[in-house]
């Protein structure tokens, strides 16, 4: 009974199997089916419209299959034209290149020994072109290098032997190069600022080896033509030179030119300055440049604070008059305060003045001397953290580039270096001021103890 119940709903599918095919043929029941007969009956008019499609499926492939081998004839006509063509063309390619051939030989033997003056002639042009490219009198001719690259390709693409003109204009050329590379020139020029603004302006030329503009140093490009402003200049003493020059209208002005063409000027600009080095030693550079401007300055202020107390302390010795304004009127007054007192007595009180002065004179030596002993060991850590970063660098990219290290073994190298560059004045600073605080003290004691020998004769007497 129950394989009985599934057959409407394998009836159902067998019919959506058999519709499903059909493209053009979509049935839409107008009203539900109500027996298994009428199921048939659907089922079986699908069959004879899927059959009647295959048959009309076939009828259009038979009619386009004439079609079809007509195309495909056409094509195997046009291949084996084409074959034709190909043979003819490699024949004619074969008598052409022959001809070529005992052409060339000809020019050859025409040519003799004129071939090899000729091919050094385009070398040299060549090289000529080249040069004058990178010269800076193209500011000022700018159209000869296209000359000359026209001549170098006449010269090795054209078949035709080279006349007088030509190489008169090779030797025009390089003869303007050598004349303009000895004047000095005043020009009006537009110049690429460090903001990349276009402006105009007076330009002056040292023959082939500088250009100048005001109190600056200008550089020319050869691949664009440009001249443009440095973003760096030279050292400021340099450019007060370059000022005076080119605002001079007479006489003789010193100037300092780069005979490289600007080899040596590149290589004056690349070196870095203070700032750079300094930024080169990263975080603990500048710690130790912050750490080293604070004990400079505790150091000097307690040696120009030393230098008046013993100033005022030796005026106080030859003066017979007490002052308040220095440590050794101050205990002469204490003592005569308390001159009264017993022996022992007036000691300690001359005792505890001399402390109570001592606190001063010995303010901030403790921090001058701490940092005296810091800033090398600041320096060391970055040698130590420079060295970390410049083995992690060959770990990740190995030692085929050495600037990629350059920057670990920077920091590690300028740390140091600031480390004993603040180390070595504050340590001297530090001898200085404890020195001069010493020697205040020692005035103190000995001017304290003669007070108190002087008080025990009187009492003795």
């Amino acid at each position: 009974m129950m394989w009985f119940n599934r057959i409407p709903a394998m009836l159902v599918m067998l019919l959506c199997l058999a519709i499903m095919p059909t493209a053009n043929a979509v049935w839409q029941p107008k009203e539900e089916i109500e027996s298994l007969d009428e199921l048939l009956k659907l089922v079986k008019q699908g069959r004879i419209e899927q059959s009647r499609e295959n048959k009309q499926r076939e009828q259009r492939f038979l009619a386009e299959k004439s079609k079809q081998e007509g195309m495909l004839n056409d094509t195997v006509s046009e291949r084996k034209k084409l074959e034709r063509r190909s043979e003819l063309l490699e024949t004619t390619y074969a008598e052409n290149k022959e001809q070529l051939d005992e052409l060339t030989r000809r020019l050859d033997k025409r040519m003799g020994s004129l071939k090899e003056l000729f091919i050094q002639l385009q070398s040299d042009t060549a090289e000529a072109s080249n040069l004058l490219q990178q010269s800076i009198t193209s500011v000022e001719f700018p159209s000869r290098n296209l000359e000359m690259e026209d001549l170098a390709d006449r010269l090795g693409g054209s078949r035709s032997l080279p006349n007088i003109n030509n190489i008169e204009q090779l030797w025009y050329q390089m003869q303007r190069e050598m004349v303009e590379s000895g004047k000095i020139k005043h020009l009006n020029l537009e110049v690429i600022t460090t903001d990349g603004e276009p402006v105009q302006a007076d330009v002056v030329r040292l023959g082939s080896f500088n250009l100048l503009s005001g109190n600056r140093y200008l550089q020319f490009i050869p691949e664009t033509g440009k001249i443009i402003d440095l973003n760096r200049q030279p050292p400021r003493y340099m450019l007060s030179y370059v000022e005076d020059y080119t605002q001079s209208s007479e006489g003789f002005n010193a100037v300092a030119i780069d005979p490289t063409q600007g080899t040596l000027l590149n290589m004056l600009l690349d070196a870095p300055d203070f700032a750079d080095r300094v930024e080169q030693g990263g975080f603990i550079g500048y710690v130790i440049i912050v750490v080293g401007i604070i004990g400079t300055i505790l150091a000097l202020e307690r040696i120009m604070y030393l230098i008046v107390v013993t100033r005022k302390v030796s005026d106080q010795i030859r003066l017979k008059e007490t002052r308040r304004d220095n440590p050794l009127g101050r205990i002469i007054l204490t003592y005569e305060q308390h001159k009264s007192l017993p022996l022992e007595s007036l000691e300690l009180k001359l005792g505890e003045a001399i402390l109570r002065e001592r606190g001063p004179l010995e303010k901030h030596l403790a921090i001058i001397k701490i940092v005296a002993v810091v800033a090398p060991l600041l320096g060391l850590l970055g040698t130590v953290t420079g060295m970390i970063n410049t083995f992690q660098t060959i770990t990740l990219f190995g030692t085929g580039d050495p600037k990629l290290m350059a920057g670990g073994i920077s920091q590690a190298l300028v740390t140091t270096v600031l480390g004993l560059s603040v180390a070595i004045p504050v340590v001297f600073f530090h001898a200085l001021a404890s020195t001069r605080s010493k020697a205040v003290i020692s005035i103190l004691e000995e001017q304290s103890t003669g007070l108190v020998a002087e008080k025990a004769e009187q009492e003795h007497s």
